[in-house]
Parts: structure tokens; sequence; C-alpha cells
């Protein structure tokens, strides 16, 4: 790790900068909602990536994305959640002490091959778009496919699109082809939402150092994911835990600094075991490459002592502990997401 200046912070130092500082999720999946969202609430995140669809159609995504907002105005503390489409209204819900929800979608498939779609989604609240899920699309190729082939025409198109929107471009389950392509052609800062590091563990899933370094050389974050199967080699079968997850921040501000790095949990909030069993039949059929050597136990998906947004002030305690400044912390731990989108949400008439 690069060497620290010891800040002698105790934890109440740690609990109290937590409380003070924006905190962003880069990626959450929807799981149980009303669980999900008590979880952003009691771990202090002031504003998280919520994968409301993925791999539906249009139709299916206004669905869900309905669901998800419904979800949430039902939900027993609505008076302190909200979507957030801007910075200001992060900041708003930061001084009101509530979460707030950032619309995502973890592939292009709902906007179908019509980019008015899009534009129809931005108005219902969208503001993060993933190009790719693991497989080839309209757009491109996923991080999943052996081809490789780089993005198409459409891929470039939507791309644009997303620019002049104001829509925040993820390329967490984007192919390295497309990746690289995708960060030269969007003239806005671009994210790795959720993903772990290729160095340590060597799957197509995870980051090369080549890629992180021209995410970060144009002004994008990486967000760490709490998948222990995707953070270690070893993580299916004998978990990780929190001291695994603060390696990759240490690994990641060795590689590019402190600017670089957030926080991308990537949790599927109180899965139990009958939803694990069913998922791996499911999803992880889908997805084999996505198991990562084989079937593991429900208890090693996530990381130990993190396996809940609620657990969200261990990081900030955990890096604390290590030395990091009060003021990078509240780079890593939110900082940086806030910067990107201020450089992409915000108003694009604002935006140089």
């Amino acid at each position: 790790m690069t060497e620290q200046t010891s800040t002698d912070m105790t934890s109440g130092d740690a609990a109290q900068l937590h409380a003070q500082s924006i905190v962003v999720n880069g990626l959450a999946q929807p799981g149980h909602l009303e669980i999900a969202y008590d979880a952003m609430l009691n771990g202090g995140v002031t504003v998280t990536n919520l994968t409301v669809a993925a791999n539906e159609n249009f139709a299916e995504g206004v669905r869900k994305l309905e669901f998800a907002v419904q979800a949430m105005e039902d939900h027993p503390r609505s008076d302190l959640l909200s979507i957030t489409r801007n910075v200001d209204d992060i900041r708003r819900v930061h001084s009101n002490g509530g979460a707030g929800v950032m619309i995502g979608f973890q592939n292009a498939d709902p906007i179908e091959d019509n980019l008015d779609y899009l534009s129809v989604f931005y108005r219902l609240g969208l503001r993060v778009l993933q190009l790719t899920y693991q497989r080839r699309n309209l757009l491109g190729d996923g991080n999943g496919e052996p081809g490789d082939a780089g993005l198409s025409i459409f891929g470039h198109q939507v791309i644009e699109e997303c620019n002049r929107l104001g829509i925040l471009i993820d390329l967490s389950h984007v192919g390295y082809r497309s990746t690289m392509e995708a960060i030269d052609a969007s003239a806005q800062p671009v994210v790795f939402s959720h993903a772990n590091l290729h160095a340590v563990n060597p799957i197509p899933r995870n980051k090369t150092d080549d890629q992180i370094k021209a995410l970060v050389a144009r002004g994008g974050v990486m967000g760490i994911t709490s998948a222990s199967r995707l953070m270690l080699p070893t993580g299916g079968q004998e978990g990780s835990d929190l001291s695994d997850y603060l390696d990759q921040i240490d690994y990641m501000v060795d590689l590019c600094g402190t600017d670089s790095v957030g926080i991308g949990l990537d949790i599927s909030e109180s899965m139990t075991q009958e939803e694990f069993i069913v998922r791996r039949a499911t999803f992880l059929t889908k997805f084999p490459e996505l198991k990562v050597g084989g079937d593991f136990p429900l208890e090693n998906y996530f990381t130990r002592d993190l396996s809940s947004a609620a657990e969200t002030p261990g990081i900030t305690q955990g890096l604390a502990e290590r030395g990091y400044s009060a003021t990078d912390i509240s780079k890593i731990i939110g900082g940086n997401f806030m910067r990107v989108f201020e450089a992409t949400l915000d108003d694009p008439k604002l935006r140089s």
C-alpha cells in the first residue's frame, strides 16, 4: 500500500466522519427492496446505484422501474427515501439524513434498438447504464464473450446519447475491447461501478491494470465489490473478510491514487438459502463463468462483515485503522463517485 500518514483516528472519529460524509454505493442488487432501503439508511449510505433492470425488454424495464419506485413509496421510512437525479438531489438527501436511490440498468437490453427509449428512461429517472451484461447485445460484447468483438455502431450511438442526456456509463460487465473503446469514445468519465482486480484474481469478470489506468486517466472511478468469489481465487470456497476488501482498495491506491477508487458492494440484501438455490439454478447457470470454478456456499457469497450495506461504516473504520487521512477516506467512500456524478449527471448545458 502507498504509505499513509498515521491519523490516530479513533472509532468515534471514524463513525463521525462516516456520518458527515456523502457515502456512495456504486451498485446494489434489488434483492428484498424493503430490506435494501433499510440497509442504505442504517449504513449511512447517502446514495446507491440500484439495479432496477438488466436483461428485460422495454416494457418489462418500465414495469421493474415502477416496482422499485412503488416499493420506496410504500416503505415505512419513505419520508427518508428519494430518487436522486443529480448532485443537488444527493446533497439534499445528505443534509436531510436520508438515502437516495439512483436508478440504474445493468444492461442496455431495455432500450432495445431505439435511442428514443433511452430518452424515455432518462425522463423516468435512469441515470446509470451498463452497456452490456456478460454476453453480446446490440451495443457490443460483454466480458463473458470469448470473441471480444468490441462496440457496435449502435453502441457508439448510445454512448453519445448518454453523454448528451447526462447518463453515467458503467462498464463493469463489459468485455475488454468494448471497455477500452467505450472509455475512448465517451466525452465524459465512465465507471466500473462494481468490480474487482484481475491482478489478484485473473478471471474475465475482473478488471486488468491497463483497463483501470485507462478509466482513471479519463476521470473515472472503480467501485470495489464484496463478492468473495470475484475478489479472491479462494473466495468461493473459503470466503473473504473485510481485510481482503480493504486490500483491494490499497491496491487501487497504489496503482492510481486515492482519486481512483470507491465502494461498489453489489450486495443482494438478506438472500435466503432457498433463494440462493434458485439463483444457482437460474442466474448462475445462465452465466456459469460467474460461478468462478463451480458451486460455492451461500455464506461465502459476500465478504464477512460486509454482507449488507448496513455494514458500510466498517469500511470507513478499516481505512482509518490503516492510516488513511480523513480527506482520503471521504474521497474513497463517496467523494470520488460524486466527482464523476458532477461531470456526467448535471444539466448537459452546464458541462464542458
